[in-house]
């Protein structure tokens, strides 16, 4: 009898840690959804942006400058860009609306400056580079 008293505290203690931590997750998740602000990016097209006359940053020697030329984007609206502190200054200090690079330099200038940042809109895909 002693042998089964004892091997029923010991279930009623596991499952007493088991349901805190579950409550504990469940509290701390919920209290995330609820306090974390939702990122809704201003603008989901980049034609759209072209339309407005919103300045869009690229990086500097890069062939997205003659694509964005082809969307018919003015001079003045594209703006010359080098290093991914260049990106994160211009996008929060508002002097671009956007940034159109290749995904493997935006994965890169977002795993740098992952706050605040986001990919949104098309992917545009192109020809490649030729040989």
């Amino acid at each position: 009898e002693r042998l089964a008293s004892n091997l029923a505290r010991v279930v009623v203690v596991i499952w007493v840690f088991v349901v805190l931590i579950l409550t504990s997750s469940y509290t701390a998740s919920l209290a995330s959804i609820l306090t974390v602000q939702q990122f809704q990016p201003e603008a989901t097209d980049l034609q759209a942006l072209i339309n407005q006359g919103q300045k869009i940053g690229y990086q500097s020697g890069s062939f997205v400058k003659d694509m964005l030329k082809m969307k018919n984007a003015r001079d003045e609206q594209v703006v010359a860009l080098s290093t991914d502190q260049e990106y994160a200054d211009a996008l929060l200090n508002e002097t671009v609306a956007a940034i159109v690079d290749e995904i493997p330099y935006i994965k890169v200038f977002l795993s740098k400056h992952c706050r605040g940042f986001m990919i949104v809109g098309p992917t545009y895909k192109t020809d490649g580079f030729g040989f």
